[in-house]
């Protein structure tokens, strides 16, 4: 574990206490970290200036239970311009990713400096990270996880935290600056300190308002009232120079200052005990492994209570929780006794300097060492107490090595021998054998894959010794090693590889191996989605499609010609890096093997750098140990100046990534080589590319090619890199280009399945025509006309010819302006698609919202009929929509209404009755969303009672001179004779009569003596009993 130098240290508190600038313009805006249920939507938003460049800027989680950190992550950048002159990033989290507090904080860091350091729920002091040695400041606003999902903290414009409804990606704290406020106390921390002749400590000031509320950016001057006891810097790192007592003052630039009583002691070192520190490894090559710590006493003695406590050296105070012993030590060798504990990952700072203190079960102090120099304990259990140099350090040391104190008190490095007595004398110097290219620590190799590893003969001064070696797997059924240190894993377990110099020494190193596992979250598509790049000569393109990517191999080159794959969220994870470099086992066996060792020494003989270069990147293949394997294969790395992966490429690949993995992006890429500058080690085997390329489409989560509608749908981003040393710090933007310039250079049509007009635009950057539609609002009845107007199209950089219209309905037509009738309801989306002069087209979609209008039945005149006799009701009916209409008769009788489809606005239905009455007719009209009815009264009679209606009606006829009297009489005896006919049953007979009688009528009216206007009562009443008898 790296400790924080004095001078980080002192720069990340300047910046909480001194800075001006980063404090007011860059800033913590809005987080969330818990509510109600499983926790939703964690982020945390930083607020800036709009164009600020964060890069390097990072934000780190502090874990307020111990001190430490537990998460860091980069912020997105540049800042975008969300609301006029600043802007916000926002970092997302997964579910529980933000710890709930009681108290937790959050760090704004840039570089190595801390720019705020915030907490909620409680402050708590920062034990690592670079906001070691800081104290939090409390915002004020919790969250207690009774909140609703979609809430957040935010911090306005006066630096005040509240609760509301989330706003992420968009401004709170935008508006006028409050105005600085003035300084009314200051307070210098700690208020008072003893420290030792020869040691330094550091004191921090803060600034206060009249409410003793703290004041960011105040800067303040240090003094010493005795610099003969003790001087301060300007940064308040007090150094003591003699015993005695001194002031020290920090003042504001009011002329406010605060002190800190300061009191110099002689350096006290423990007393001298039968128990110390006996052994302990803090540090090795590669990631630290095997931390450990020793003690020795007499043998049988009890350790029950006693502890081992880890100091600092910045500042002299603990970090850590203190382990602790039990029991009582063992006879390891003749009279004495030895107990360790081991630590993590990094439990142990890597000094300059750092301490470790021995306890008894009283707390006294029995030893106190540092190494990589000295340092006085400023508190804790060994406050006051100089610790001894052990003179003794590891930097970069073997995995098996710890640094041990001897017989003679001299600590030395040697082989670790935590758990038995330490040599009674330095061991004599012998060579040793330097083991690198991989270490215990590293994710275990997957099987199937391969790494190599390098042997180093040093002499005991640590020189290094040419020599040649040979190497043996001592578990060959778990790996197979070449004579040039690739080794291969065959199956899970350790692999032990022995490496043997041409001086005998020897020399093994332990390895692990596993099966490797293929993600279960990871969300893989179709990788070549927007098309499989082709070019005019496919002989050297071999296809080989994975999970992870696809790749088109040359079997000229030795290497992939392009690589395509997407990027989302779900493929990163936490898995380290496989560093299996392998030939795919999907190549055909004929061609050359290539390995690792084809790479190995090309950069010496090339004369710069040569990386082992993904063309898709292994973090973006983090979910499972399989799909990073995979990106290790050959079929995905390239001969790669190091300049170039190591710098714009990097940074590209980095502005790609953050896309998917913090702004919930798709991100589609196909990348690749092009040109030959030689060969590996000229050997004539695997091409060195001249240039890289790179298209990438940015898209917003879960959009392929299918959602495309519109070159505005995708963000196309294309880049040609050359292959050359010299560029690692060129800002990758300065190589952008365009598509159409990438498939120039490499001879592929890298995007042959996007829509035409999209690909035109998105290839060439030539923008197609944005079409526009306007037309009134609301919406239109059936059956009338609508204008619709595009005049207010564009083209960005020509001019729009023509416009054509669908207006949704199956019609169609031309021009600037259209008028259209739509004659259903409905809606409907009529879309125009302008195209201008490069043949580029776009299209714009208004939609009209078209109501029913509901029939409208004409008045129908009510009738009568005799029981028996046929009733027939007719009409018309007006509609503006073409419709689908329906006619219902509800006959008023009780029988089953009469229904029928009509074409046409005309209707006619029939019905008999079968009972006499007064009934109420309804006929409705309905289209297929509203209706309409009309009603009107029929009368029904029996035949014969309703005869003797035809009495009085000749009786008019006559009255008003109609007819003659004695027409009327012969009239109304021939309506008795029926009736009579009709009562006894002789309807035949009957009908006779009658139809006789309707001749006699007809005739009075051809020979004009009477209008049919005149006997139309009569006739109808006799044309219907005449109907109801059944003739």
């Amino acid at each position: 574990m790296h400790s924080m130098t004095v001078t980080r240290w002192l720069a990340a508190a300047g910046a909480l206490m001194l800075s001006s600038l980063a404090t007011a313009q860059v800033r913590i805006s809005e987080i969330h970290y818990d509510n109600t249920g499983a926790d939703v939507g964690e982020a945390i938003e930083v607020s800036a200036p709009a164009g600020t460049d964060l890069t390097g800027w990072s934000i780190v989680l502090y874990n307020g239970s111990n001190g430490a950190s537990y998460d860091t992550d980069p912020l997105p950048t540049p800042v975008p311009a969300t609301c006029g002159a600043r802007g916000v990033v926002v970092l997302n989290y997964p579910a529980n990713g933000i710890q709930n507090g009681s108290p937790d904080a959050i760090a704004l860091v840039n570089g190595t400096t801390v720019v705020e350091f915030i907490s909620y729920e409680g402050v708590f002091a920062a034990t690592n990270g670079p906001a070691a040695g800081l104290t939090s400041v409390d915002i004020g606003a919790t969250q207690n996880g009774t909140e609703a999902v979609g809430m957040s903290l935010q911090r306005d414009v006066a630096g005040v935290w509240t609760a509301g409804t989330s706003t992420f990606g968009a401004c709170n704290d935008d508006g006028v600056e409050p105005p600085d406020p003035e300084v009314a106390s200051v307070t210098v921390s700690p208020p008072s300190v003893t420290v030792a002749v020869g040691s330094s400590v550091s004191l921090s000031a803060s600034a206060l308002d009249a409410s003793s509320a703290p004041i960011a950016g105040v800067p303040f001057s240090w003094n010493s009232s005795n610099p003969v006891v003790a001087t301060v810097s300007g940064t308040g790192v007090v150094t003591a120079l003699a015993e005695g007592d001194t002031v020290v003052s920090a003042t504001a630039p009011n002329n406010i200052a605060g002190t800190s009583a300061i009191h110099v002691t002689a350096v006290t070192q423990p007393p001298v005990t039968d128990f110390h520190i006996n052994e302990i490894h803090y540090d090795n090559l590669g990631t630290d492994a095997g931390e450990a710590v020793e003690i020795e006493g007499p043998a049988g003695s009890s350790v029950a209570g006693f502890s081992i406590v880890l100091y600092n050296g910045n500042g002299g105070i603990p970090y850590g929780a203190p382990q602790m012993l039990s029991g009582n030590l063992p006879t390891s060798c003749t009279d004495r006794g030895v107990a360790f504990v081991t630590y993590p990952q990094d439990g142990l700072q890597n000094g300059a300097p750092d301490g470790i203190a021995l306890l008894n079960a009283s707390g006294q102090v029995l030893d106190f060492i540092s190494y990589e120099g000295s340092l006085t304990a400023l508190g804790g259990p060994a406050v006051g107490l100089t610790a001894a140099d052990i003179l003794a350090s590891q930097t970069n040391a073997p995995v098996d090595t710890s640094l041990q104190r001897l017989s003679t008190g001299i600590w030395d490095s040697v082989l670790s021998s935590f758990g038995a007595c330490n040599p009674e004398s330095p061991v004599p110097p012998t060579n040793t054998i330097l083991i690198t290219g991989r270490t215990a620590s590293d994710a275990p190799l997957p099987v199937g894959y391969e790494d190599q590893i390098f042997g180093q003969l040093r002499s005991p001064g640590g020189v290094t010794i040419p020599s040649t070696f040979t190497w043996v797997s001592e578990t060959p059924a778990i790996a197979t090693i070449g004579q040039n240190g690739v080794f291969r894993a065959l199956a899970a377990g350790t692999a032990i590889f022995r490496a043997t110099a041409a001086d005998g020494t020897t020399s093994t190193i332990s390895l692990p191996t596993h099966v490797g596992e293929e993600s279960t979250t990871a969300q893989y598509g179709n990788n070549t989605e927007f098309g499989e790049p082709l070019d005019s000569d496919s002989s050297d393109d071999i296809i080989v499609r994975r999970r992870e990517f696809t790749s088109s191999y040359s079997p000229v080159r030795n290497s992939p010609n392009w690589v395509a794959y997407a990027i989302d969220a779900t493929h990163f994870g936490s898995l380290d890096r496989c560093d299996c470099f392998t030939m795919d086992p999907e190549l055909p066996s004929s061609l050359p093997q290539i390995s690792t060792d084809d790479y190995t020494g090309s950069g010496a003989i090339a004369g710069y750098g040569i990386d082992r270069g993904h063309l898709a990147r292994s973090f973006d293949r983090t979910s499972a140990s399989l799909d990073n394997a995979r990106s290790f294969l050959f079929t995905n790395i390239i001969p790669q100046a190091s300049d170039q992966n190591q710098g714009p490429w990097a940074q590209f690949e980095n502005y790609l990534g953050d896309f998917a993995r913090l702004q919930n992006r798709e991100v589609y890429v196909i990348t690749g080589v092009a040109g030959n500058k030689g060969s590996l080690k000229n050997l004539g085997v695997v091409t060195i590319p001249t240039h890289t390329w790179k298209v990438a489409l940015i898209l917003p989560r879960d959009t392929g090619l299918a959602e495309l509608r519109d070159y505005r749908d995708v963000q196309a981003v294309a880049v040609i890199m050359p292959n050359d040393p010299g560029v690692r710090n060129v800002p990758w933007q300065d190589y952008l280009r365009t598509i159409d310039e990438v498939e120039t250079l490499s001879g592929y049509d890298v995007l042959a399945l996007l829509p035409d007009a999209i690909e035109t635009a998105v290839e060439s950057n030539t923008q197609p025509p944005i079409a526009a539609i306007s037309g009134p609002a609301g919406s239109i009845e059936e059956g009338s006309s609508i204008t619709l107007n595009a005049s207010g199209s564009l083209d960005p950089n020509g001019s729009v010819v023509s416009y054509e219209w669908d207006f949704g309905d199956g019609t169609t037509a031309s021009g600037v302006a259209v008028t259209h009738g739509y004659a259903q309801d409905g809606v409907y989306h009529a879309r125009v698609t302008v195209t201008d002069n490069d043949g580029l087209a776009g299209s714009a979609v208004f939609a009209v919202i078209v109501t029913n209008v509901a029939p409208v039945v004409g008045a129908v005149p009510g009738g009568n009929v005799n029981v028996g006799a046929a009733y027939t009701v007719a009409g018309t009916f007006a509609d503006p929509g073409a419709d689908a209409w329906t006619a219902t008769v509800d006959w008023g009788d009780g029988s089953v209404p009469s229904t029928a489809s009509l074409a046409t606005m005309a209707f006619s239905l029939t019905h008999t009755y079968t009972t006499p009455g007064a009934f109420t007719v309804t006929v409705t009209i309905a289209d297929d969303d509203a209706s309409t009815s009309s009603t009107h009264t029929v009368l029904v009679a029996q035949p014969a009672p309703g005869l003797a209606q035809a009495i009085p009606l000749i009786d008019q006829l006559v009255a008003q001179n109609k007819i003659p009297r004695a027409v009327g009489t012969l009239f109304k005896a021939q309506i008795v004779a029926a009736q009579r006919l009709i009562a006894r049953g002789n309807n035949p007979a009957a009908v006779v009569i009658l139809r006789a009688l309707v001749v006699q009528l007809d005739l009075l009216v051809r020979l004009r003596q009477v209008t049919a206007a005149d006997v139309a009562p009569l006739r109808s009443l006799l044309v219907q009993t005449i109907g109801s008898l059944g003739g």
